[in-house]
């Protein structure tokens, strides 16, 4: 067994033997006892081990209180990121409020063009469209024309 193998396996089993696949086991100790560095390893998971299998320790509730007060200033500090400023980046202020005007000025008049309550442009005169909406997502233009 390589070195990497042991350290893979002790991160997968642990450090206690008897978790470990009898097949391995017997790989492990001849590792174990050509290398200090995996001996050393062997340790620092049983630690490990020792520290997850004690009781848990007591948290006070001040201190809960203490640590979420100090998480929400400290995000109250930041700036939070809008889904207009994802979308446009830094801009300043008044080129997203053009941007937004120009955007709801353009769906205003294509709007009335699909109503019919403006003018089409020039050189696109209807000539007997019916417009049908058979599904919410798909809009059929019926213009007279066999096709």
């Amino acid at each position: 067994m390589t070195d990497e193998d042991f350290l893979r396996h002790l991160d997968d089993y642990g450090a206690s033997p008897e978790r470990w696949p009898p097949e391995l086991r017997a790989a492990a100790e001849a590792a174990l006892a050509r290398s200090p560095a995996l001996r050393s390893a062997l340790e620092h998971a049983q630690s490990f081990d020792r520290l997850l299998a004690g009781p848990a320790l007591a948290v006070e509730d001040n201190r809960v209180d203490r640590l979420l007060s100090a998480v929400g200033a400290a995000a109250r500090q930041k700036p939070q990121e809008s889904v207009v400023m994802l979308l446009l980046g830094r801009m300043p202020r008044r080129a997203v409020a053009g941007f937004c005007v120009a955007l709801l000025a353009l769906g205003w008049v294509t709007g009335g063009w699909f109503a019919g309550h403006l003018d089409t442009p020039a050189g696109t005169a209807p000539r007997g469209q019916e417009l049908a909406l058979l599904n919410d997502e798909v809009v059929t233009l019926f213009d007279g024309e066999s096709r």
